[in-house]
């Protein structure tokens, strides 16, 4: 095993932890039954764009590229819609349209805020 002496190798590493860590978050709370959900004091839609910006922040530190990008926007948004319609399932929740565009927002302005980061981090 190697020992990751490169800042820049040990900041993707760590971010492909977070954004995993994170992911796995996203979907229990997602899939939380209505009365188990903690109370943030803040707009559903609002949990919804912080979730997904921070995924997509954490996604673009972890797997750089425009392509991956582009890739990481489509499948969280992929995901926002699959947990959208796995909440049927979930006593007390039922998707909303509302939410997944929410999701997409947050993904969208992740990927741009994680570039950002990136650069600022190559130079």
């Amino acid at each position: 095993m190697t020992i990751v002496t490169e800042p820049r190798l040990l900041l993707g590493r760590i971010a492909r932890i977070l954004f995993l860590l994170t992911t796995l978050v996203v979907w229990v709370l997602s899939l939380l039954p209505a009365p188990d959900l903690p109370n943030t004091g803040i707009s559903d839609k609002l949990e919804h764009v912080i979730a997904y910006l921070v995924l997509a922040t954490l996604g673009s530190l972890a797997f750089r590229g425009r392509r991956n990008a582009f890739l990481l926007f489509v499948l969280l948004c992929v995901m926002g819609v699959a947990i959208e319609l796995l909440q049927n399932f979930s006593p007390g929740r039922s998707p909303e349209v509302a939410d997944a565009v929410a999701d997409g927002i947050g993904a969208a302005a992740g990927v741009v805020t994680g570039a950002a980061f990136a650069f600022v981090l190559s130079l």
